[in-house]
């Protein structure tokens, strides 16, 4: 969290989105060149085992998988799956609209998918192109 003076708050325009962030916060300066941040942290230690800086606020789900891959999504559309080890990078593909709510992985006759949803909006963070909401089922 970072505070902010009175000042701060008071100019910002009446009827305008604002999250409360400040240019000097901790992960780098908002508005539009606002960013989001995956963290992966040791469960043990509280250590931060690694860090990705997405194009956009993440706001979907992060789902983690027993087989060691984590999915999320950014509101620039973009859908991600890493090594929940390394941090590697495993696979990135564009949507339409951004991910947002839970990622839900499933097994059917044997065959692992990974679904998301798509068209997420939100005029706090308007980053996203605007977008019919979809569902959009990968196999693994």
């Amino acid at each position: 969290m970072t505070l902010v003076d009175d000042d701060d708050v008071k100019a910002v325009p009446s009827g305008r989105a604002w999250t409360g962030g400040k240019k000097d916060a901790p992960f780098g300066e908002h508005g539009p060149k606002w960013a989001g941040w995956l963290n992966a942290t040791n469960a043990d230690t509280g250590k931060i085992k690694w860090r990705y800086k997405a194009e956009a606020p993440v706001l979907s789900g992060v789902t983690p998988t027993k087989g060691g891959i984590v999915f999320f999504g950014d509101m620039n559309g973009n859908a991600f799956a890493f090594d929940s080890d390394t941090g590697k990078k495993l696979w990135q593909t564009k949507f339409d609209g951004a991910p947002g709510g839970g990622i839900v992985t499933y097994s059917i006759a044997g065959h692992q998918r990974v679904a998301f949803v798509s068209g997420t909006n939100t005029v706090v963070f308007p980053l996203s192109p605007k977008a019919t909401g979809k569902i959009i089922v990968f196999g693994l």
